[in-house]
């Protein structure tokens, strides 16, 4: 057989497995809907204790991060915040130790650098314990020339944004194998799943998170670790981060949906963690339509956000002007 039949025979058996997936495709749709309402109603997922565990949040010293640690510190989990502001990592352990009868520590570090996430475990598995549970929430989310981005803001982004969840990863993950149980949490975002216009980097970023968590995903199962959990969260904006806020406020954002509270994002990503959800969508709403314009063709997909986004990116661009 030629080289010409046998590669032609390959794609032929491509396209025949992509015409019987797309043929059982509506039927999957309704059996992941069933197996989702049936196991809201009766509860199937109970969610997991971390009472005692020894979490490390990145970022942690304000906003989301701060609330999510107060949210482990309530569920009885010790908490390594960790942040390059100490003074706001303390902040936020003051605020544990004043409400929670867990162990808590600030930690000054800077998460691009593998050499300090290093140092970093070291000293927390000194004071603290051995680490179950990470959470990559610390990101930069550059707003100074978002139209015409210098390359040492890119590259901060990229790396605060995707490449400190390798060495985190690389760093924390070994002891939870070893210990076949464990957390890791990735704060994503909606621009990961809806990249929008002038912001390519951050988009680029987020998008690179969730390939990671996915792929992670898919190697701990081969690797039968099926006690480690890995969630990525795609929040919407919030209302921690003032700059955020105000933006927000003077392009319209709000007018397709309300901001969300960092309390109210934490609270979903703890106990959506301890369930061991895959995917963290906020609002819940947006999962669907991203999963409706999915299946647009690509020009479609581009049409549909222009049209729904012009006022705000064309109120953006004249802002950054």
């Amino acid at each position: 057989m030629s080289e010409a039949v046998r590669d032609a025979l390959v794609k032929l058996k491509a396209q025949i497995g992509v015409i019987g997936l797309a043929a059982l495709t509506p039927l999957l749709v309704l059996a992941a809907i069933l197996q989702k309402l049936f196991a809201t109603i009766f509860c199937c997922q109970s969610p997991k204790s971390i009472l005692g565990e020894v979490a490390v949040v990145t970022g942690g010293g304000h906003g989301l991060g701060r609330a999510i640690c107060l949210e482990l510190a309530h569920k009885g989990c010790n908490v390594a915040v960790v942040d390059i502001n100490l003074s706001g990592a303390e902040a936020t352990v003051k605020q544990i130790q004043d409400s929670y009868q867990v162990r808590a520590k600030a930690y000054k570090a800077n998460v691009t650098s593998y050499k300090e996430i290093v140092e970093l475990n070291t000293q927390v598995v000194r004071d603290l314990g051995p680490v179950t549970v990470l959470v990559n929430n610390a990101g930069v989310l550059l707003l100074r020339k978002p139209l015409n981005p210098d390359p040492a803001d890119v590259q901060l982004m990229m790396d605060v944004n995707l490449t400190s969840h390798f060495w985190t990863k690389a760093v924390f993950l070994p002891k939870m194998k070893e210990l076949r149980r464990g957390f890791i949490v990735t704060i994503a975002s909606l621009a990961a799943l809806f990249p929008l216009a002038y912001s390519s980097t951050y988009a680029s970023s987020k998008s690179g998170a969730m390939a990671h968590m996915r792929a992670l995903r898919l190697e701990l199962a081969l690797e039968k670790q099926k006690n480690i959990k890995v969630t990525t969260v795609f929040p919407t904006f919030l209302r921690t981060n003032d700059e955020v806020r105000e933006l927000s406020n003077n392009i319209g954002v709000r007018s397709f949906y309300p901001l969300i509270s960092g309390e109210e994002v934490a609270q979903r990503v703890v106990s959506g963690m301890l369930r061991g959800e895959s995917e963290i969508h906020l609002p819940g709403l947006t999962c669907i339509l991203y999963r409706l314009l999915l299946v647009l063709p690509a020009d479609w997909q581009d049409l549909a956000v222009r049209v729904l986004g012009r006022r705000v990116f064309n109120s953006f661009r004249e802002i950054q002007s």
